[in-house]
């Protein structure tokens, strides 16, 4: 059965993310903009927050428990998320030597090209830093998967939430409890809870909800995630604008405002957005996504340099709505047009 919850969930994060970055850069601009345009930006930006950690909570949805040989997963999985990516890095790197700022500009000389893919942000592809987490948790998923069906075949019913369920408390507990402890007060706990760490806690987070079969109302899920947007944004707003410069503390994508409004938009998405909704154009974004998210910011990228359309273009709602648009239309004529190149486009855009 198909589930078109998952097909709506990540067509909607894949274009917010372009959205984001069409943005975001203006909420940087703390005190050297309007605070009228400032506030355009920023709010744009804190609901961005969700889309990234929803597709990692969709990758666990979708392989945990799932993965069967490793060979096969890294055929099918690892391979195409890897060799995408590495063209890519090439072309932002060869593209940024052209066309590029000086910081972003790479020497010609192939240990400097493999140093930069290794180091990341090649030639200004900041936004791929999640390849290179999406990545590791796949490197990591095969471990994941067996223990989930190991849980699965316990004669105890009870055993694999419970487990589950430990592990997403310490993953808590190691990113945000002790995280907050220190950043209030001063206290560093030296109890080890690396291996709980990091976006591994979201890839679980979406197999355990993914798979719940609780049901909240559609105006709870609603409303809760409309006063969490707005109750970090004034938070975001009021300590950026005391320090005088952008504070990430609450924008973070491990703090517990993103947390929150991931979980809402996942649970709103799977338990009342079932639906099919325009499937034509709905299957054709999310075939193209993955390619669409490499090839976005570059767009973005000589929208904004070369023709001048960001957020300072005429009005910053204007300048978001056009440069969004544009940005969207371009990637995913970039990708279709690539797919179609025989063999060779899968290995491009994946």
């Amino acid at each position: 059965m198909k589930k078109y919850w998952v097909t709506n969930l990540r067509v909607l994060a894949t274009l917010t993310v372009i959205l984001l970055h069409a943005a975001g850069y203006g909420s940087l601009h703390v005190k050297k903009i309007p605070l009228s345009d400032w506030w355009i930006c920023h709010i744009i930006n804190v609901f961005g927050r969700f889309a990234v950690p929803v597709f990692v909570m969709l990758s666990g949805y979708l392989l945990i428990g799932k993965y069967e040989e490793l060979s096969s997963f890294i055929k099918k999985r690892f391979s195409r998320i890897f060799v995408p990516f590495l063209i890519w890095s090439l072309i932002y790197m060869i593209w940024s030597n052209f066309k590029g700022v000086q910081s972003e500009r790479t020497p010609w000389a192939l240990g400097d090209f493999i140093s930069k893919i290794l180091v990341g942000n090649g030639g200004g592809s900041g936004h791929l830093w999640f390849v290179y987490m999406l990545l590791g948790i796949y490197a990591i998923t095969p471990v994941i998967s067996r223990w989930i069906k190991g849980t699965e075949t316990s004669a105890n019913p009870l055993t694999k939430r419970t487990e589950i369920l430990y592990f997403l408390v310490l993953w808590f507990t190691g990113n945000v409890v002790y995280t907050l402890l220190n950043k209030w007060f001063g206290i560093e706990i030296k109890f080890e809870l690396r291996y709980f760490s990091g976006f591994i806690g979201y890839f679980v987070l979406g197999y355990w909800l993914g798979n719940s079969g609780t049901i909240l109302p559609k105006s709870l899920l609603i409303l809760s995630f409309l006063a969490s947007w707005a109750l970090t944004a004034y938070i975001c707003y009021d300590v950026s604008w005391q320090a005088g410069k952008y504070i990430y503390d609450y924008t973070d994508y491990l703090s517990v405002p993103v947390m929150l409004m991931s979980v809402l938009m996942f649970l709103l998405f799977k338990q009342h957005y079932d639906k099919p909704f325009a499937t034509g154009v709905m299957a054709e974004l999310d075939m193209s996504s993955y390619g669409m998210y490499l090839v976005h910011a570059l767009i973005l990228r000589i929208l904004s340099r070369q023709f001048h359309i960001n957020f300072t273009w005429i009005h910053p709602l204007l300048g978001i709505a056009v440069h969004f648009l544009l940005g969207v239309v371009f990637s995913y004529l970039i990708v279709k047009i690539i797919s179609k190149i025989p063999k060779a486009g899968s290995w491009i855009v994946g």
